[in-house]
Order: C-alpha cells, then structure tokens, then sequence
C-alpha cells in the first residue's frame, strides 16, 4: 500500500516539471497514509484525481529574453500563501505574440514569487481536464478554447489581451486568406480586389484545425459565403505549427490559397520572407475596423486570462491589478478589460461547434425531443385539416344542390323581372310626359300671363286712340321677350325629358338676381317691399337660366304669402357662408306659419295656395338645387314669415380676402307697386346702390 502511493505522487509530481514540484512536508502518518501529500485525504485526492501531462515550454517564449528592467512588484490587496497553478495553452507560445507570453511569465513569478507560482503548458484536451477537476486556478487560452471549457460552471474572464495592432481587445485577432499574386477576377464592389468566395473549390493551406485565427475565422468567412464547411475541411492541408510553410506552399504553386492568423504576414515581411504588395494577393480583404494588420475574416478577441467562479474574491481582485498593470509595446501589447465573445459565438453558430455542435447531427431522438411540441400542434392541426375537408366536401354536394335549385328559381325569376321591367319603362315613359305636362303647365303660366296682360293693354290703348310710339315699341318688347321665355321653358323642359342638361357657366349671380327681379316686377304687381343685399362680383358656376327661374319661383311665392299683409316686405340676400359656398336667401314677413305647414313645403303636389296652385313650385328649385351640387331649406323667419335658403358652389377669386368677403353685402332697395298707378311698372334700381 506505501508503495502505491508514493508511485502515484512521484508520477503526479514528475508531470510538473522539475522547477513546479510541490514542496514534502513532513508529518506523521498512520501506516505510510500522508507521507505524498502530508495528509490521508490529500492522498487520496491525489490517487483518484486525473493527472494533466505538461508539454515543454514553447520555443517562441524560450527565444524571448524579458529584461529585469521591465519587471516591477505591486502591491496586493492580499498576501498569496499558497501556490497557485496557471494553465496555459501550449499552442499560443508559437504565435507572433509570443513575447508578451514571456513577459507575462515572467513578471507573473516576479511580483508573486518564483516558488509561489506554478506555470502548466498545457494542450486543449488537459487544459480542459485541468478546469474540470479544479487543478488550475488561473487559464490563458484563446476565447474560444475558454467558451468550450464551459460546461457546468462558467469560466470567468479577469482581462483580455489587446495587441499593439488592434484599437481594442474585440479586435485583437483576425484570419487573413492570401493567394499568388496573379491576374484574377476582382471584386465588382471594391476595383483591385478579390472576393473570398474566390476561394471555393480551391486547395487550401492551414497551420491547425483547432486554431482560432489560423483555420477557425476563416473557416466561418468562407461558410459565411455558402461555402459548406465539409468541403473547406476536405480542401485544406494542414502544415503545423509552421506558418512559414503555409506562405512557401502558396508562393510555390502547391495550394491556390493560404490561411495565417492576422500580422503573420507583416512579420515574416519584417524578415524579407514575402513582400505583400507584390508576392500576394489578399481575399476579401476587410476595411473600416480597428484592426492595423491586413485580415479577410471577422474581428475576434484577444487572448483571455480566466478563473474558475470558486477562486476567492480577493485573490482575482489581486490578480487584476497586476494583470491591468503589465503594459510594455516591446513585448507587443497590454491586458486590458474583457472583451465581449459575441463574435466568438457567432463563429460558433455559423461552424456548428462548441455550444453549437449538436446542430450540426441530426438525430430522430433529437429531433423529437427538441420539436414535440410542434409535432404535436402539426398533428393535431392535420387533423382538424382533414376533418375540415371531409365536412366541406359533404357541405359542398349539399350547397351544390342548393345552389343549382337556386339557379333554376333565379332564372324563372330573371324572366319575370324582364316583364317587370317592360312594364316599369312604359310607365316611366308615361310618368316623364306627365311630369312634362305639369312643368309646362306651371312655368307657362307666368310668361303668358304677361303676353295676355301686354297685348291687353294694347288692345285699349288702340281702342281709345291713344297711340303711343315709345309704349307700343316697350310693350311689343316685352311681348317678344316673355314669348322667348316661354320658348326656353318648353325646350328645357324637352331637354330634361331627355336627360340633356345645358352646361353651366361661370356667371355673376349679382345679374342673375337682378334678372330676376326685373322679370317678376314686370310680370306681377306687388305692393311689397323688395330689399335686396348683393355684392357684384359674386361668382358661381351656374346655369344662369335655372338659378334665374328658382328666384323667381321663391319670389312669386312670398309675394304670395305677404299679400294680404301690413307694410309687407322681400328680403333678397347672397352671402357667402364661407370661402366655397354661396347662401342665397329669400325672406318674408308673411303670416306665421306652423311645423305641419312646413313640413308640406317640398312635397310635390302640396300647396298652401289652394285651388290656384299646383305644388309644383318648390319641388322644381329642390331638383335645380341638387343639379348645381346644393340645396334649399327652410325655416321661420323671426316671429312672421319664413325664409328660404338655397346654396351654391363659389368660385373664389384668387386675389380675394376672405374677411373682406365675409363683410355685409351691398343694399337695394325696390319699393311697392301701387295697382292704380298703371299698366307700365317703374324701372328697377341697379344692385349695389341704395336708395336714399
């Protein structure tokens, strides 16, 4: 039994290395149990635990000399006791930064203490072992090497490495892919360039599979551009550690491209091994980042130096602040903050590795487990599908059936309505000449009142012998004009029978309301007072002949209303109710009239005449109204009357103001006709001047 276990410490201590062997204490024992390790159960920790097989020290950090100037102590928050046990992975001390490597090491020792430091150059595999049985409590290791460590605790990063070369520690690594220089199709977007997916099909040269740099960024660059990674492993050579034989396959023709970490070929150019400019031609090369060295891939970060979430507080606060101290360009760069691994997890995703790989097998197992719930949706979606169907298909031979009896009802029923409609047209026909009938009936009548009356007249003029040149040619004039009115009246009322309404026009309505007017004093004798409030100028896009025959209509009416009235009086107003429509009113102060009555207004056939009207009148200006986009109400006028309000469109003046047209309008007044002064009425006042 002694002899077992002092086999399995002398094994463990010779895979330290000379210089890192733990010092033997001497305690007592009980039967050979503690003499390894100075306790029993740190003897049977050290039989059971896994032993990590140290690699020599790289020769990058051998070849570097750190002068004993550049070397410093600082202060701790803490004094270290014990020794503590630094992993570092192997592969990093062949890299150009090698140096810093060195630097570290050793100022690492020096502000520690040599025999209080022990250093393990360590491959991937033991560097992971190392964290996972807690034999190490510090690791410096590339990004990506420290996410993949992550299983059950998280490593936590104290600093990252940032180069000389880069602006920050994100960008503190990149792959480059270099070709021969030699005449190539260049990037349609970038003129003197080659794009990187130049590079699918060709042979490829690497250093190693597991380098970030070197083979992982560019790998994912050329997966990026729907190269399959397959394809770009089966392509690839790998050549060691050697980066100077990678550059001598591609420069002697034996691989098209070749893949280095970034500043490898500024380096070996430093030496007069390659001129970049002349010898080589670089793919996709990347602009605008922070990184100074020609790269073709992505930015990563620098080097981490991790711990495990166990290590006390202290110690990595201690830690910290020594690694935040070290800064010497000499050595090539400085730790700084840790860098965010956001790139290192997109590299992850995009290569299917890491915490990614099982993305990259399919298994049924897999499958089911990751996607049961969908399976289970899909399925019972599929269901419902297929139930859905089978209920159509049945609903649709029932809507079918349904449908072709409806068919044959629609065409029995088509068939009558064309009767229907034969039937409907005659008396639409019939109803239009009635309809023609009654218009004429009712506009005739004021035309021909005034020939009858004018023709009268000159009847008893000549049967007195009181022959008149100036009279007779006034009242011949008259004739002729009421003889064209009544003309217009029955052609436009043909044209309405066939829908052919006359164009409108942009008229003044200042002498369409005075046309009116006129007309209505020379046809009918009133003794009511005509006051009139219109402004020239007031614009509108009418037909003059129908507006016209609306105002007189409304006229004729409120003479009507206030005949029988004391001191009776029409009130004629155009206002604009705002910049685009016209308020046309026609007020009396006729008798007081009650909401039956009112409500009988626009019906046609309705009249408050009696026996004398046909109740034609309103219903005709309702219908001009709608044809000239506007309408006509009414409503009381005060206590006695009531007020007819018909609205037109405007036409604005451009140069108008609106508060100048808003202002009152200008007043006329046309005073009673007395029936005992005469056949001839007085002449009208011109709108817009005022009587005194």
């Amino acid at each position: 039994m002694l002899f077992a276990w002092t086999f399995a410490w002398t094994a463990a201590a010779d895979t330290l290395g000379a210089e890192e062997k733990p010092p033997r204490q001497s305690t007592s024992s009980y039967i050979g149990m503690g003499m390894a390790t100075g306790t029993p159960s740190g003897d049977v920790r050290a039989a059971i635990q896994p032993q990590l097989h140290t690699l020599s020290v790289p020769n990058g950090v051998l070849a570097t000399k750190v002068e004993a100037s550049d070397l410093f102590s600082l202060p701790t928050p803490m004094e270290i006791r014990r020794v503590l046990r630094i992993g570092i992975q192997a592969s990093l001390g062949e890299s150009i930064y090698a140096p810093w490597l060195a630097y570290t090491v050793e100022e690492l020792r020096y502000a520690i203490g040599r025999e209080r430091v022990r250093i393990l150059w360590l491959d991937d595999n033991s560097l992971l072992l190392g964290v996972q049985s807690r034999q190490l409590d510090f690791v410096l290791s590339d990004p990506d090497t420290v996410l993949r460590m992550q299983r059950g605790d998280v490593m936590e990063t104290l600093a990252s490495f940032k180069p000389n070369e880069a602006g920050r520690a994100e960008d503190g690594q990149a792959g480059v892919l270099f070709m021969k220089r030699q005449t190539v199709q260049a990037s349609p977007s970038a003129p003197g360039e080659v794009p990187i997916e130049f590079a699918r099909g060709k042979s490829m040269a690497a250093t190693a599979p597991d380098k970030l740099a070197a083979w992982l960024a560019p790998a994912a660059a050329l997966v990026r551009h729907g190269i399959r990674l397959e394809q770009i492993h089966a392509n690839t050579t790998f050549y060691g550690e050697d980066e100077e034989a990678v550059l001598r396959a591609v420069l002697d023709g034996e691989e098209r491209i070749g893949m280095l970490p970034s500043c490898s070929l500024e380096r070996m150019q430093a030496a007069g091994k390659v001129h970049i400019a002349r010898d080589l031609t670089i793919l996709g090369a990347a602009h605008n980042d922070r990184l100074a060295c020609v790269h073709s891939t992505a930015t990563y970060p620098g080097w981490s130096f991790s711990t495990l979430p166990t290590t006390d507080p202290a110690l990595k606060k201690s830690m910290n602040a020594l690694l935040y101290s070290m800064s010497n360009a000499s050595y090539g760069g400085e730790w700084t903050l840790p860098a965010l691994n956001r790139a290192v997890f997109d590299m992850f995703y995009e290569l299917k590795i890491g915490p990614y790989a099982d993305l990259a097998s399919w298994s049924f197992e897999r499958f089911m487990r990751e996607n049961a719930e969908g399976l289970a949706l899909s399925i019972l979606a599929t269901f419902i599908v297929i139930s859905y169907v089978v209920s159509l298909s049945v609903l649709v031979r029932r809507k079918t059936k349904e449908l072709r009896e409806a068919l044959e009802a629609r065409d029995l029923i088509e068939a009558e309505a064309a009767q229907s409609r034969a039937h409907i047209a005659n008396l639409e026909r019939t109803g239009i000449v009635g309809q023609m009938s009654t218009i004429i009936a009712h506009e005739l009548k004021q035309p021909l009142s005034a020939i009858m009356n004018y023709a009268n007249g000159l009847h008893r003029r000549t049967k007195a012998g009181k022959f008149d040149q100036e009279s007779f040619n006034w009242a011949l004039e008259e004739i002729v004009s009421e003889a064209d009115r009544a003309s217009e009246i029955v052609n436009r009322v043909r044209a309405y029978a066939k829908h052919d309404y006359p164009p409108r026009k942009v008229t003044d309505l200042a002498d369409v309301i005075s046309n009116a007017i006129t007309t209505f004093r020379r046809s009918r004798q009133t003794r009511a007072e005509i006051v009139v409030r219109v402004s020239r100028h007031s614009m509108a896009e009418v037909d003059a002949w129908e507006i016209e025959l609306a105002v007189l209509n409304l006229l004729k009416n409120a003479a009507d209303a206030v005949s029988g009235v004391f001191h009776p009086q029409i009130e004629v107003a155009l206002e604009p109710l705002d910049a685009k429509t016209w308020a046309l009113t026609v007020a009396d102060n006729g008798p007081y009239l009650s909401d039956e009555q009112l409500a009988l207004f626009f019906k046609p056939l309705q009249t408050t005449k009696g026996a004398k009207g046909l109740g034609l009148g309103l219903s005709i200006i309702a219908n001009i109204a709608e044809r000239h986009a506007g309408r006509i109400t009414v409503e009381r006028n005060g206590a006695r009357g009531v007020k007819f309000t018909f609205t037109l469109p405007r036409i604005p003046d451009p140069e108008e103001k609106l508060e100048d047209v808003m202002l009152p309008p200008q007043l006329a007044v046309y005073e009673g006709e007395d029936k005992t002064r005469g056949e001839n009425p007085p002449k009208a006042l011109p709108l817009g001047e005022q009587k005194n």
